[in-house]
C-alpha cells in the first residue's frame, strides 16, 4: 500500500498558510477601518465645534455676556472631543503594521509529510527484500538517523516563545 502523500498534503499546507494570511489581512483592515472611523468622528466634532463657536461668537456679541458662556462651554467640549478623536486616529495610523505570518508551522508539516512516507518505505522495503546487502542497510539506517536528526534540530532551533497551533 502506498501512503497518500500527493498534492493533498501540500494543498493542506498551502490552505493553512492562506488561512493565516487572510486572518492577518483581516486584522490589518480592521485596524485601518477603526482609525478611519476615529478620524471621521473627530473631523465631525471639529466641524460641530466650529459651528457652535460661530454661533457663540454671534450671541456673545449680540447679548454681550449672558448666553455666551454656555455656547463657549458646549463649543469647547465639542472641540476637545474632536481634537482627541483626531489624535487617536492619527496614533492608530502611525502604529506599526503587525508582522506577516511566517509559514513555520506549515514547513514543519511539510517535513513530517515527507519524512513519514520515506521512513515507511525504508522499513517496508527492508522487510520485503530479504536479500539486501549490509552496505545498503547501513546507508538506509544512516539516512533515517539523519532525517530524524534534521527534524529534531529544526525543533530545537525554534524560538521558545513561538506559538504552535
Amino acid at each position: 500500500m502506498r501512503p497518500n502523500t500527493g498534492p493533498s498534503s501540500i494543498s493542506l499546507i498551502v490552505r493553512s498558510y492562506v488561512t493565516e494570511l487572510r486572518q492577518w489581512i483581516g486584522r490589518l483592515v480592521t485596524g485601518y477601518a477603526l482609525a478611519c472611523g476615529f478620524m471621521l468622528v473627530g473631523a465631525a466634532f471639529v466641524l460641530v465645534a466650529a459651528g457652535v463657536g460661530v454661533a457663540a461668537a454671534f450671541h456673545a456679541i449680540e447679548l454681550h455676556y449672558g448666553i455666551r458662556i454656555a455656547y463657549a462651554a458646549i463649543g469647547g467640549g465639542f472641540l476637545l472631543l474632536g481634537l482627541s478623536g483626531l489624535v487617536m486616529g492619527q496614533m492608530l495610523f502611525k502604529r506599526p503594521a503587525p508582522p506577516l505570518p511566517r509559514p513555520t508551522r506549515q514547513a514543519d508539516m511539510l517535513k513530517r509529510s515527507i519524512a513519514v512516507p520515506v521512513a515507511a518505505r525504508l522499513i517496508a522495503g527492508s522487510r520485503a527484500a530479504g536479500g539486501v546487502d549490509t552496505t545498503t542497510r547501513a546507508l538506509a539506517a544512516a539516512a533515517a538517523v539523519m532525517l530524524v536528526g534534521w527534524v529534531a534540530a529544526s525543533r530545537l532551533r525554534r524560538k521558545p516563545d513561538a506559538v504552535e497551533d
